[in-house]
């Protein structure tokens, strides 16, 4: 499992170029979205590689997630990218529970 560095959106834009090729990098932004890379290029292979979060104000302060689902800097439909990845069917399941 690739081992990510947890850095702040601020803190990784100001790395150089090779320094964001380095390792792997969490990205956290003040909003609460949160994105995976992978040499300057969204990618993870344990969940979504792109987590993006909504507030729903009017109902009350309740927060929604949208998840988006990357391969190396490619965008796939969540069954895509868990058959690139060889899931099993339980591992799917889990997956859909915890991100769903």
């Amino acid at each position: 499992m690739i081992k990510y560095t947890n850095i702040s959106f601020i803190e990784y834009y100001d790395l150089s170029v090779e320094e964001r090729k380095e390792k792997p990098y969490c990205i956290k932004y003040s909003n609460g979205n949160k994105y995976w890379l992978v040499k300057d290029k969204l990618h993870k292979e344990d969940g979504p590689a792109a987590i993006l979060l909504t507030a729903i104000l009017p109902k009350g302060n309740h927060w929604y997630s949208y998840n988006e689902w990357y391969l190396y800097g490619k965008r796939y439909l969540f069954e895509e990218w868990c058959n690139k990845l060889n899931k099993t069917d339980e591992e799917k399941v889990f997956l859909k529970l915890k991100y769903s």
